[in-house]
């Protein structure tokens, strides 16, 4: 539906040609006309906050260009759970977030959409695509699938899409219902409410929401002169997000918008109440540190680095230019590290931006960024935190055991081992008390090649490579 960039923005492209493409069937106008009979028939099931798993899916084309801006999207979440405070709800992510390489997908048709939400939804979850062109359309939500897609274009920070096609999966329709598509209703909403009115047959069926016919996105406020059948001025209400007013106009929805998605909830989405909880922090430690580079990434050690902080499940990793705005390289991962695959040339200067978050705080609350350059040359230095012969491992090759020697501050560590592919192999937790200890770890299991073993504290990350050869 609604598109990102407001006439109150004064982006440098309109997008307002591109409306929902979400069709409401039958069967949903006669299960909310049920509910409009009997509004109290079961509504919300807690007193507080439901809380909601998202399925965020990313599409790119096939090469993996054009995909949606992660920090975008982490914007885009946290607002959404800003506005639909007042509905009780609140949406966390369901890890990891899934990435989809296919053109037919990212540009893509009802029928191949279709296709797209069948073969990678994550049942139980309410799941989210965000593609280059949906079906023509800023966004639609599909019943048939039971899935929302989305336009990397209609998805700026401060864009009320998402919220928008979320509404109409937990069952609300336009506001101006009946008048899509250039379309007339057999039987218009009237203005009037009280005696005479038609507001809970017609239209939306809400009575507190105003008559609406703008089946196109205005400009707020409302200067038509359409009247109704009974000669009354249409003034349709522009702070709801279920109309096609622009973004800047939008702020709310009505309190039968609300009671008929809590509905929603409780009577045809159980399972999202029935799915597991979420199981992060809403606090996050703000220490997050970038243990490498300290000002100078090396040729034979394009990586970044960064202690693990309490309360994060995964972190978003920006690189880009020292100025400007230009993402070089993003990712979100579970990791501490990530491989620089970018160009750099000599003594050019970039900046690197590390956001710890969880499934339940995406707001991007703690963050740190560092500016570096990148030099041709090369380092020995393994030890990113600048310490010497911390970390020992033998035997070195290995078969059976491996023996870690640690000679470092008191604290928790993360034992990680890698294949020369770069997939994880063994993870696990370390409790050090100070000065010399030693930890055994199993090898056994592994196959015969090189490993690259990573050991990371709050404030230092060593590595060392190791041999298995049985």
């Amino acid at each position: 539906m609604l598109c990102s960039f407001t006439h109150a923005k004064a982006q440098s492209f309109n997008l307002s040609d591109k409306g929902c493409a979400t069709v409401t069937t039958s069967q949903e106008m006669q299960d909310l006309a049920a509910y409009i009979a009997n509004p109290h028939v079961k509504a919300k099931t807690t007193a507080g906050v439901d809380s909601i798993p998202l399925s965020i899916h990313i599409v790119s084309k096939t090469d993996g260009s054009g995909r949606y801006r992660l920090d975008h999207l982490l914007t885009v979440l946290c607002q959404l759970n800003t506005r639909y405070k007042p509905v009780g709800f609140y949406f966390y992510v369901k890890w990891p977030v899934h990435f989809i390489k296919n053109t037919s997908y990212y540009v893509h048709d009802h029928w191949s959409g279709s296709q797209m939400m069948s073969q990678n939804n994550v049942p139980n979850t309410t799941n989210v695509y965000f593609v280059n062109d949906p079906a023509g359309a800023c966004g639609y939500y599909t019943y048939g699938e039971d899935a929302v897609a989305i336009s990397n274009n209609c998805s700026a920070p401060n864009s009320t899409t998402l919220t928008h096609e979320i509404g109409h999966y937990f069952g609300l329709p336009h506001t101006f219902s009946g008048w899509e598509n250039g379309q007339t209703p057999a039987n218009p909403e009237k203005v009037t409410r009280g005696p005479g009115a038609n507001c809970s047959t017609a239209g939306d069926m809400f009575c507190d929401t105003e008559a609406d016919y703008l089946g196109a996105r205005w400009n707020c406020p409302y200067s038509g002169t359409k009247v109704d059948q009974n000669g009354q001025k249409y003034h349709p209400d522009s702070s709801l997000y279920m109309a096609y007013s622009d973004d800047a106009c939008m702020t709310r929805f009505s309190n039968q918008q609300i009671g008929r998605m809590q509905n929603r909830l409780a009577t045809g989405r159980t399972y999202l109440l029935n799915a597991n909880s979420p199981t992060g922090s809403a606090t996050i430690d703000t220490n997050i540190n970038i243990l490498y580079p300290k000002g100078t990434v090396y040729s034979n050690l394009r990586s970044v680095w960064w202690n693990k902080v309490s309360g994060a499940q995964a972190y978003y990793v920006k690189v880009g230019l020292s100025l400007g705005t230009m993402i070089l390289q993003d990712t979100i991962t579970a990791d501490t590290s990530i491989t620089l695959n970018i160009s750099m040339v000599n003594n050019g200067l970039y900046s690197v931006t590390v956001v710890p978050l969880s499934d339940v705080n995406v707001c991007m609350d703690a963050q740190k960024r560092v500016v570096f350059s990148y030099t041709d040359a090369t380092t020995s230095v393994t030890n990113v935190a600048g310490a010497t012969n911390a970390l020992t491992l033998y035997p070195n090759p290995a078969n059976q055991t491996v023996t870690l020697k640690l000679d470092a501050a008191a604290g928790n560590y993360t034992l990680q081992v890698s294949n020369i592919s770069g997939q994880k192999v063994m993870e696990q937790m370390i409790t050090h008390q100070g000065g010399s200890s030693s930890v055994a770890f199993p090898v056994s299991q592994l196959p015969n090649g090189l490993y690259l073993v990573k050991l990371s504290g709050s404030r230092e990350v060593w590595t060392e490579k190791l041999v298995v050869q049985h």
